[in-house]
């Protein structure tokens, strides 16, 4: 086996014991479940001041669920950064930190710059209502609030589906 893809599913691996959640090495984008209804999403920036999903009505909305010791979370930093600075008058994208001190979240980025804010999700709850029990997952919201896409796994650089997804709910 290549190293890169034993990284990858050493990472995966990780991710999952960590996280008590399977990780997915590439993503899987599929339409949001039908009668799942959109949670609430209110958490806490590292600011501390509080935040919800709803202050970005009229944006299609990027909310990523990732930890600095998950590695298909951390590979694909580069994809969220560039879709932070697409058309930030349009589509806004937020990380969620699984359960990490801050300290923590804070060291790590200052090695791994954000282009977009991150909140905390301490107790995982956020993840358990959002996400499907794999990290990463990046969920879609169109510019009502709902949620239409779930991408479950590492988004790769050269993955065209995401942007795609984002296009057409800026299209409606």
């Amino acid at each position: 086996m290549k190293p890169r893809i034993l990284l990858h599913l050493l990472a995966a691996s990780v991710c999952s014991a960590a996280a008590g959640a399977q990780a997915a090495p590439a993503a899987v984008l599929k339409p949001w479940p039908a009668k799942q209804a959109t949670p609430a999403l209110q958490l806490t920036g590292l600011d501390g001041k509080s935040w919800k999903l709803d202050q970005l009505r009229g944006k299609v909305v990027v909310v990523n669920f990732w930890a600095s010791w998950c590695g298909p979370c951390v590979d694909e930093l580069p994809v969220l950064n560039a879709l932070a600075r697409l058309d930030p008058d349009k589509v806004a994208v937020v990380g969620v930190n699984y359960k990490e001190p801050l300290d923590s979240i804070e060291r790590f980025s200052k090695d791994h710059p954000f282009a977009y804010p991150l909140l905390r999700d301490r107790q995982g709850e956020m993840f358990r209502q959002w996400t499907a029990g794999v990290m990463p997952t990046t969920i879609l919201v169109d510019r009502q609030g709902r949620a239409r896409w779930r991408s479950v796994g590492e988004i790769g650089a050269g993955d065209t589906r995401l942007k795609a997804a984002i296009d057409g709910l800026l299209a409606e």
